[in-house]
């Protein structure tokens, strides 16, 4: 008599149903994980395929992931300025410049940005290398670098402004940009006349508002009006201030 053939054990169909069961339970947590949270960054496309058009947003769940993302963006940077934003980039990131990719910057998640000094720019490009953490920038801007001067190193004017700045022996000391050293320093000086209104340099920050230029803060020093103003603004003057003008030294 012959034992008749036999096959591969397939499983019990209830066994199947549950593992298929068992799959699209699985697939279901995923969709609504990435619904509520941004996929992590070991798992996002790298540059180079963004820059082919792939991206998480071709998905529902994509979609919804980066636009949770955009809102918590929006919230942080609610009470942050652009001015604030360029500090930033001129103070965080000495080497980058706005026309440093062929007369664009690359910016993170960004890919080429072309920056048009007339109209805002996205807070990205001031930090292009993905740390958009606003709140965080603006705090260390107030504590290393609350007075910024904008300056060019051949005009007379920004010379005397920084000589009489010197003077006061202020900590933490004035953060000098010669902007005239800069190949992005046209945009640079294009930005802040519209932020700021002020379109000459020496153009004088102090926690991102403009305090005037050389005359300006020469004025404040002969009224003895200077040195609280820096004080008000959170720095320490050091020196034993004596009015004096500069306006014919240099």
């Amino acid at each position: 008599m012959n034992t008749p053939p036999t096959r591969p054990w397939a499983g019990s169909p209830y066994r199947r149903r549950r593992v298929i069961w068992l799959v699209i339970i699985l697939f279901v947590v995923a969709l609504l994980f990435l619904s509520k949270y941004p996929i992590p960054s070991f798992l996002s496309l790298s540059s180079s395929l963004k820059d082919y058009g792939f991206s998480p947003s071709s998905s529902r769940a994509g979609r919804v992931a980066e636009a949770k993302q955009a809102e918590n963006a929006a919230l942080h940077t609610a009470a942050v300025r652009e001015v604030d934003a360029l500090l930033h980039f001129v103070t965080a990131y000495p080497e980058r410049r706005l026309d440093e990719d062929g007369g664009s910057i690359r910016v993170e998640g960004l890919g080429s940005v072309t920056v048009d000094s007339e109209n805002p720019v996205d807070f990205r490009v001031y930090s292009p290398e993905g740390d958009d953490d606003w709140e965080a920038h603006l705090k260390t801007l107030n504590a290393k670098y609350p007075l910024v001067v904008f300056s060019k190193t051949y005009c007379p004017y920004s010379q005397r402004a920084k000589a009489l700045l010197t003077t006061y022996d202020i900590s933490p000391p004035p953060k000098i940009i010669e902007i005239n050293t800069r190949s992005d320093g046209p945009q640079i000086q294009a930005i802040l006349a519209r932020l700021t209104g002020r379109t000459t340099v020496p153009n004088i920050l102090l926690k991102g508002e403009t305090i005037g230029g050389s005359d300006d803060i020469q004025n404040m020093h002969d009224e003895q009006r200077l040195k609280t103003l820096l004080e008000e603004g959170g720095l320490k003057v050091h020196a034993n201030i004596v009015s004096c003008s500069l306006r014919h030294i240099l």
